[in-house]
């Protein structure tokens, strides 16, 4: 007596499991490829140094990464140095987007040292908390830097997003037509750099996914 009888598949379920199978190995071909170019996201050089700073109207801060307003903080306490030796009045304005809709001003002081805390008031700081992605980042600093006639910014994000929100700022500015000349400068946390991401799960997840993201606004997004 045979006890063992071969599964009958019936048409849908054969069609279904190798379209399965054909996906699976579709998803596996895409995920070794992007683990050999994904540190395209960090291909990139940033025009400006902390040692030698341009005249700027704003630094600009994408928030939601780690240490991003902190290092703002810093950056904006150097040009404050700045502007007492060189007696000028002008100190950029930080621009702090995508807050979120319930974060102030007693919240983000907090997120700056101490030797920053000192000098930095809410005049100094301007914080948009109305866009959620970096699409919408672009799109509301581009209509204020327009409203307060801007020509000259620094861009500040985390360095695996540097890439990408220098591509979709650019585009969005030419778009709408502004003008404004966008210097960049990347704050650097391991693991995310070209040599170490590979070493680090929190470094592959993110690094991963930025890559896929890269992608689709390098080819597909034409920054409507």
């Amino acid at each position: 007596m045979n006890l063992y009888q071969k599964p009958q598949f019936n048409r849908f379920t054969l069609v279904l499991l190798r379209t399965l199978l054909v996906m699976g190995g579709g998803f596996s071909l895409f995920l070794a490829f992007a683990c050999l170019w994904a540190g395209d996201v960090y291909d990139y050089q940033d025009t400006v140094a902390r040692g030698n700073l341009p005249q700027v109207d704003g630094i600009v801060c994408l928030a939601g990464g780690r240490g991003r307003i902190g290092l703002a903080g810093d950056i904006w306490l150097q040009y404050q140095e700045m502007s007492q030796v060189k007696k000028s009045k002008t100190v950029p304005v930080l621009y702090l987007a995508g807050m979120g809709p319930q974060v102030h001003w007693l919240q983000v002081i907090k997120q700056f040292k101490p030797q920053v805390q000192k000098v930095i008031g809410p005049e100094n700081v301007f914080i948009e908390n109305e866009s959620s992605n970096t699409v919408a980042n672009a799109v509301w600093l581009a209509e204020f830097a327009r409203k307060k006639n801007w020509h000259q910014i620094l861009l500040l994000t985390s360095s695996y997003h540097m890439k990408r929100a220098q591509l979709i700022f650019e585009k969005v500015l030419k778009t709408r037509g502004n003008s404004v000349q966008l210097d960049t400068l990347s704050v650097y946390q391991d693991p995310f750099s070209r040599a170490h991401w590979r070493y680090d799960t929190n470094g592959m997840r993110v690094t991963l996914f930025e890559y896929v993201k890269s992608l689709y606004y390098r080819f597909v997004w034409r920054g409507e």
